[in-house]
């Protein structure tokens, strides 16, 4: 591991309701406990000693972030997906040979070194292709009971999805497709499960659906090496998406 993506390219519109806070600016750069939302996420990669250099993705040195490693940065290309391969495509310009990348949202800044490095501790196998966090529901009501996280209901528990992955460059462009079609229904597990298949949808909704099989699924259908990592930090999880959700973050930054 060398290199980590933050993806802070999202912008909220007039209709989102972090609108009335970041104005027309970067949801990244909205100020908690005296400094940039994604500032909190650099000062967490600092700290990980497996990542070496940073690309942000959706601002530029305008912002004056800092930090100890070297930052790039690229503009927003739009999407989610878009603003990943652009990472992709310029670490893989500097090194064609990089195996694995770090992805982290620019949305938690609750964030912290150590808990990083707990994820990459567990993610150590180059056919893996793709390693998704998930944080269990028990973690994360016990830390932020105000959340309101949306969770999986399978056999090994409820789960919620984190924003720290570990990605294998060619992945991004290769499934392109079913990147895009996860993100439009990521508030909406059933639309997910349904991409995998009516009888995966069906064990979903009866509770027979396990992690191992949603892992072993994803291989079939898409030809995907792919495995959960469930963290132990709900910190991972805990993402800014509303004012409320904002408030927890500052208070618990504040304290």
């Amino acid at each position: 591991m060398s290199y980590a993506i933050v993806l802070a390219g999202g912008v909220p519109k007039s209709e989102d309701l972090l609108y009335a806070v970041t104005q027309g600016r970067p949801k990244a750069l909205v100020e908690i406990a005296g400094q940039p939302m994604v500032q909190w996420v650099l000062a967490a990669l600092d700290g990980v000693e497996r990542v070496d250099e940073v690309v942000v993705v959706g601002l530029d040195e305008s912002c004056r972030l800092w930090s100890v490693k070297p930052l790039r940065y690229m503009p927003s290309r739009g999407g989610l997906v878009d603003n990943v391969l652009c990472g992709v495509e310029l670490i893989q310009q500097r090194d064609p040979q990089v195996r694995q990348v770090l992805t982290v949202s620019a949305d938690i800044p609750l964030l912290r070194a150590n808990m990083v490095d707990h994820l990459l501790d567990r993610t150590t196998d180059p056919t893996i292709e793709l390693y998704f966090s998930v944080v269990p529901r028990g973690h994360m009501e016990r830390s932020f009971p105000a959340s309101r996280r949306s969770y999986a209901h399978l056999i090994d528990g409820d789960l919620a999805a984190g924003d720290v992955h570990v990605i294998a460059p060619h992945i991004v462009a290769a499934h392109r497709d079913l990147w895009d079609a996860l993100r439009a229904s990521r508030k909406h597990v059933m639309q997910q499960a349904l991409r995998l298949g009516p009888g995966f949808l069906a064990k979903y909704v009866l509770g027979r659906l396990s992690v191992a099989e949603l892992e072993r699924r994803m291989e079939e259908r898409f030809g995907l090496r792919a495995r959960a990592v469930v963290v132990d930090y709900p910190e991972m999880g805990m993402d800014v998406d509303k004012p409320f959700q904002l408030e927890i973050c500052r208070q618990a930054l504040r304290r």
